[in-house]
């Protein structure tokens, strides 16, 4: 297994990583960012955090394991964007490490509840946001050096369209995981909310979608057809949502559809920079024998970690509310 084999196998599987982990973890990060509005009384908020916190750990796994993937098979990408993002992602982290800990205390630090329901909102609410911020100034491109070093700082990550990209994640995430919130969340009343919260976030993603679209292929003319063919499917399904009930896995598969977007968009590129260069797969991957490393690692890795993920679902099967205790 070498040569460009090996590298676009290590490309699908990076996408396939970043997909599982907004999948596992979107229900965190969408009810936390809409915590306040979904949640109302305190056995509502219980039955959210419940629903939530046996999973959180299992599904960090596929950030980390993205992460390790970029870095054996693409490093100059992991060094260009864990060092120009190096702000971004550390108050990403930062509130990710809130949520959890908000996630874990809020019942036992009865003194501080509202302390960590504050936390829980605001430790979601942030990363839903700026990891699509991340992600719109990875499709529009950067500025880099002949180095393939990042010379801007924080604020030049804060441009109209990254920040669009951002909206459009987050409203993607909450309508995620308020299908999530229908199938693992007792209680008529916080379901209504959460189908009147997801109609809101899907016409918001509707409408930054088609911006998005005609906005990308504004900067990027030699697209595809499979472009124009994925994004249309995201509209339909995004529709369907308005009149199928089988909103969380609709939602699925609109992350998917909308991953696999983002990779007819980027290839060959995982950065691009403004002028037209970029960090792409082909130039700017480790040596074949890293690769096919890294693939067998994956290859003995990925069912393992699939495994204590069924297993953990499996466990902790059916509806939560706010009357058993935090596992």
């Amino acid at each position: 297994m070498e040569g460009l084999f090996t590298q676009h196998v290590l490309y699908i599987v990076l996408g396939v990583a970043f997909f599982m982990y907004v999948f596992l973890y979107g229900p965190i990060l969408g009810t936390g960012a809409v915590f306040p509005f979904l949640a109302k009384s305190e056995e509502e908020k219980k039955a959210v955090l419940n629903s939530v916190a046996p999973f959180w750990d299992g599904a960090g796994v596929w950030l980390i394991a993205a992460a390790v993937i970029m870095w054996g098979a693409f490093p100059q990408s992991y060094a260009t964007i864990f060092g120009g993002f190096f702000l971004a992602l550390f108050v990403v982290l930062v509130s990710i490490i809130i949520s959890v800990a908000s996630i874990e205390l809020y019942l036992k630090d009865k003194e501080r509840r509202n302390f960590w329901n504050n936390a829980y909102f605001i430790g979601n609410l942030i990363p839903s946001l700026l990891f699509g911020v991340a992600l719109g100034n990875v499709i529009m491109g950067i500025p880099l050096n002949e180095e393939m070093w990042y010379t801007g700082d924080f604020f030049t990550l804060l441009r109209p369209y990254a920040l669009l990209v951002g909206l459009l994640g987050m409203s993607l995430i909450i309508t995620h995981a308020m299908g999530y919130v229908l199938i693992k969340v007792e209680g008529e009343e916080i379901n209504n909310r959460a189908i009147n919260i997801m109609k809101l976030s899907n016409s918001i993603f509707l409408i930054l979608f088609v911006v998005f679209v005609f906005w990308t292929h504004h900067m990027f003319k030699d697209l595809s057809i499979f472009y124009w063919v994925v994004a249309s499917l995201i509209v339909v399904v995004s529709i369907a949502m308005f009149i199928k009930a089988y909103h969380f896995w609709l939602s699925t598969l609109n992350l998917l559809l909308s991953w696999a977007l983002v990779g007819l968009i980027q290839y060959p590129f995982i950065v691009r920079g403004l002028d037209g260069n970029g960090i792409n797969i082909i130039n700017h991957s480790s040596s074949p024998v890293t690769q096919t490393a890294m693939i067998v690692i994956l290859a003995v890795g990925v069912p393992i970690v699939l495994l204590y993920t069924y297993y953990s679902y499996f466990v902790f099967r059916g509806k939560f509310s706010g009357k058993e205790q935090m596992y």
